[in-house]
């Protein structure tokens, strides 16, 4: 099972939520059907978008691996820490 950190921005509105996957996403198509069944599923947190974004919305995704990543690198943690 692969997780992924899934972004969507609108206009006016943006939204960030996690989904499970036993295949690898690669391509829009796939990203696409997660997305809707995510989205018909459950209810899903919006709030304001304060970017200077002035298109219809783009989606976002990227792989989490050991925890959520989201500001910055995620780190594998080491068995011994020196």
């Amino acid at each position: 099972m692969k997780k992924y950190l899934i972004k969507i921005f609108t206009k006016y509105l943006q939204t960030k939520f996690e989904i499970d996957s036993s295949s690898e996403i690669t391509d829009l198509d796939t990203v696409h059907k997660h997305v809707i069944d995510f989205l018909g599923k459950n209810d899903i947190n919006w709030e304001p978008n304060h970017l200077r974004y002035t298109g219809g919305f783009y989606i976002t995704y990227e792989e989490v691996t050991n925890g959520p990543r989201q500001h910055g690198v995620v780190r594998e943690e080491a068995e011994a820490r020196i």
